[in-house]
């Protein structure tokens, strides 16, 4: 398994998301968001854990490494990661609205940021987990919204 530099900006990434929700927690604006299906749960949590394993480890794909084909497509990829964490860092200061745009935006983002991660680093697994977190994630935030 070969690691470098981009499984470290995914691990920052990662990181950030993880410290964001500890912090919204923390201060009491996160809430709770669950479905009343115990099975949806699951596998929104299922979906979202294997989300951030992937994003760190390149397991069973392209020879156990991540890859571009381009340098755009790297640039692409740096970009889209830099900018989903500052919207979803700034979504989370607009929570308190309790504004459905917003309450999607939180959904949308990590997922948009865990797919479009997949489908540039060529990492399938990744890209399928993000496509299960985000059909779950989305039909619990549909249910509390």
């Amino acid at each position: 398994m070969t690691f470098g530099w981009i499984n470290g900006i995914n691990a920052l990434a990662v990181m950030w998301l993880v410290v964001v929700n500890m912090v919204v927690a923390r201060k009491g604006i996160a809430g709770s968001m669950e479905s009343s299906r115990p099975l949806i749960n699951v596998s929104e949590q299922v979906g979202r854990y294997a989300c951030m394993v992937f994003m760190l480890f390149p397991i069973a794909t392209n020879g156990w490494k991540f890859g571009f084909r381009s340098v755009p497509e790297m640039f692409l990829w740096l970009g889209v990661t830099v900018v989903s964490l500052v919207v979803y860092t700034f979504l989370w200061t607009r929570k308190k609205s309790g504004s459905k745009a917003v309450l999607y935006g939180l959904a949308v983002v990590p997922i948009g940021l865990f797919f479009i991660n997949g489908v540039l680093l060529r990492h399938w697994l990744l890209a399928a987990s993000a496509m299960l977190f985000g059909i779950f994630h989305l039909l619990i935030v549909r249910e509390n919204v």
